[in-house]
């Protein structure tokens, strides 16, 4: 991906998409420091908004874990929650995917319909 130079330090921007398409990580090679926004915090991966997509979160999960194994990540800043360590995001990403089968795309379409219903009024509220 792109390279953010900081100066003291360079940030490559990873596309990770699945809880939204455009979701990005900023990744730190030289401090092992991953920025992940809203891909992975400390809780439940939010795949269930109208533009979001399990098969990608599933792919993205792969990829995080790769990170994981290669030794190119030791502390996660997530946009939400506290920050965690290596061990935790192998854990929240195999976590996320073994559970991505037939019954959580059932609940997922669900509470997207939910959410996209809940967008719908709010934002014909906003145009009224």
């Amino acid at each position: 991906g792109d390279v953010i130079n900081l100066g003291d330090r360079q940030l490559t921007v990873m596309h990770m998409p699945g809880h939204s398409r455009g979701s990005i990580c900023l990744h730190d090679r030289d401090q092992k420091i991953l920025f992940s926004g809203d891909v992975v915090y400390d809780g439940s991966m939010i795949d269930w908004l109208p533009y979001s997509k399990i098969s990608d979160y599933v792919t993205t999960c792969e990829r995080l874990i790769e990170l994981v194994d290669r030794g190119l990540v030791e502390k996660v800043l997530p946009g939400h929650f506290n920050t965690f360590g290596a061990e935790r995001l192998y854990r929240l990403a195999s976590n996320y995917i073994s559970n991505a089968g037939v019954c959580h795309k059932v609940s997922t379409c669900a509470m997207r319909s939910i959410a996209s219903l809940a967008l719908r009024v709010t934002n014909s509220r906003v145009t009224s």
